[in-house]
């Protein structure tokens, strides 16, 4: 008999998807980059590579290795790390879309699994086959770098817009001027430029407009007078070098421009938050630290990633007590599926149901937005069961609320037909 749990996964692994925040490859890029191997079917399982490398070179391939020699060394690492969610996420893969045997990858399955990989990823319909007919994926919000394209059959864009914060350096500025035809030379001419740019990328269809600028910086900002700013960047365009205190108030100008230019066009302003990279100084990417934006720009709507992990209270609150804040799960349930949980469960007693984003798939490659989707599905109905068995949700209300996590309340905020 099943249970409801039980059901409600069932329910949830036929709703159409969003995926609210992607990075994959586009299909032609896919198709052309050939078969991939088990060595190249890799996650965020290689930031945890390279970090033990870093303790063991040994456990590097040299180049020109072997597939053998590549997995003896992979075996050496998993020995260490393979409790973590990042590996967990290749094991659904390979199970689910390449049918591995077996509960791990081992001496005895990883040949069989190569070349399942490489025949299957051979196949110019695979792509389409992953990211639609296994996950019912219906767009992707894809984070488009500048002067880039994206296929609108599987992609929603949102640009990229970290280099309009570093417009002080001659190259970005170099580069925006010659996609544009036209000069910056002044504070109020940088700011046409980028209300230009925004505006190409919005008439062909972009939805908003992504900050990832913590992996470098501080999400801290503040307001910055036009006439200071005009003083700062005319040093720069003179050829000084400036200091980080007055490069970063350039910077803070620049975010209170897109803010407000993101509320004049009714794009939505993405922030990345909270988990980081390796090596990134982590307190940089505390959603906190953006208080004063969302305060300052009611009528923005601010979508803010990663559930602000490990701040996902502090985040939840937020959203709770500002109407302009929505909450991303994107990348949090391969980082870990009991903090996704977690933070799920609070929010749903916190936060109005259609302001909470439950996938984004963060990354590369179409078996892993599958693969991360498998993951998410299976929290959601964990947490959906327990509020409808334990916290006086109906199921009706829980149905709901998985439709609009999963579909409804990101095609309402991105426009999604």
């Amino acid at each position: 008999m099943n249970t409801l749990r039980d059901d409600l996964a069932a329910y949830l692994d036929a709703l159409p998807v969003v995926d609210c925040h992607a990075h994959t490859r586009l299909r032609r890029e896919y198709v052309e980059q050939g078969p991939r191997s088990l060595f190249q079917m890799t996650a965020y399982f290689d930031r945890e590579v390279a970090a033990i490398a870093a303790a063991m070179p040994e456990a590097l391939p040299p180049a020109g290795s072997s597939d053998q020699q590549r997995w003896e060394r992979l075996r050496a690492i998993l020995k260490r790390a393979r409790n973590e969610s990042y590996w967990r996420h290749n094991l659904v893969v390979y199970r689910d879309l390449f049918g591995m045997e077996g509960e791990e990858l081992g001496d005895d399955n990883w040949e069989a699994l190569n070349a399942r990989i490489k025949a299957q990823t051979a196949d110019p319909d695979w792509y389409h086959h992953v990211i639609v007919e296994r996950s019912h994926v219906r767009t992707q919000v894809k984070n488009i770098p500048w002067f880039q394209d994206w296929e609108p059959e599987y992609f929603t864009a949102i640009l990229r817009m970290e280099p309009a914060l570093e417009l002080y350096r001659p190259e970005p500025r170099q580069q925006l001027e010659g996609f544009l035809g036209r000069e910056i030379r002044c504070v109020r001419e940088l700011r046409e430029a980028l209300a230009e740019l925004v505006q190409r990328y919005r008439a062909r269809g972009a939805v908003g407009i992504k900050l990832a600028h913590a992996y470098r910086r501080t999400l801290q900002s503040e307001p910055v007078p036009e006439v200071a700013a005009a003083l700062i960047f005319d040093r720069a365009l003179r050829g000084e070098k400036l200091p980080w205190s007055d490069a970063k108030r350039l910077e803070d100008y620049i975010i209170f421009f897109l803010c407000g230019l993101c509320t004049d066009t009714g794009l939505i302003f993405d922030i990345h938050t909270g988990v980081q990279g390796n090596g990134c100084w982590i307190p940089d990417s505390n959603p906190l630290l953006l208080l004063n934006l969302i305060r300052d720009f009611p009528r923005t709507r601010f979508n803010l990633y990663h559930a602000g992990y490990p701040w996902s209270r502090e985040i939840g609150t937020m959203a709770k007590h500002f109407s302009n804040v929505w909450l991303n799960m994107a990348w949090m349930y391969v980082i870990s599926m009991e903090a996704s949980r977690q933070a799920l469960d609070e929010w749903i007693d916190l936060v109005p149901g259609y302001r909470l984003l439950g996938f984004g798939s963060d990354v590369n490659m179409p078996e892993f937005v599958y693969g991360h989707l498998v993951m998410a599905r299976s929290c959601l109905a964990d947490v959906l069961a327990k509020k409808v068995e334990r916290d006086f949700l109906s199921r009706e209300a829980a149905e709901d609320l998985g439709r609009m996590l999963l579909y409804d309340n990101a095609a309402e905020l991105y426009g999604v037909n």
